[in-house]
């Protein structure tokens, strides 16, 4: 993110780049204190590679069909350069009382998402939101009498602490070698 406005290449919003939107139903959760980024030395919102710290490791939400979402929104200033609180929504259908806990306690945390929308290079398919500042509930509801008594959970940039980027894309080199990474973020460090 730079102070200056203005844009450097053509914006094309037709048939050949319209997209259907839209998550896969697995989305990547880091604790952000415990992640290693390294980014791109050129594009300063691209993510080349992601890492966990010695004994951490990432987790997984796993939904189904339209269950999680994620975006942005700009938050303009007169005085500061313009900014992103980054946002990021799911349902908790477990009951256990140690599931429980876990959502409770969800603060401070990266989430990376997978596209439906796929190319034949795998830039801007894997996105990651709260890389700086981390994402923090905003939003924890559960009705016994809605949506079949499912918790519904947002998370978003606190105020004041938001993202340079509307998005940080994670790519390292390929599609199969991004998942790959995120798959093995799965795993305990060592």
């Amino acid at each position: 993110m730079g102070c200056n406005d203005g844009i450097t290449a053509n914006i094309i919003s037709d048939c050949t780049t319209s997209k259907a939107g839209g998550l896969e139903v697995k989305a990547w959760v880091l604790n952000r204190t415990n992640a290693v980024i390294t980014y791109d030395e050129t594009t300063k919102n691209l993510i080349t590679t992601i890492a966990m710290e010695e004994g951490e490791q990432a987790f997984t939400i796993v939904g189904t069909k339209k269950l999680l979402n994620s975006g942005h929104d700009v938050v303009v200033a007169a005085d500061r350069p313009d900014k992103y609180a980054h946002y990021f929504n799911f349902q908790q259908f477990e009951i256990l009382s140690e599931k429980i806990v876990n959502v409770d306690n969800i603060n401070d945390v990266i989430i990376i998402v997978e596209t439906k929308d796929k190319n034949d290079t795998g830039d801007g398919v894997f996105i990651a939101y709260g890389v700086k500042n981390g994402l923090w509930k905003s939003t924890d509801t559960q009705r016994a009498n809605d949506i079949n008594g499912a918790r519904n959970i947002e998370l978003i940039s606190l105020e004041g602490q938001e993202e340079p980027y509307s998005r940080y894309v994670v790519l390292s080199t390929d599609y199969d070698t991004t998942l790959t990474m995120l798959e093995s973020l799965e795993e305990v460090a060592v």
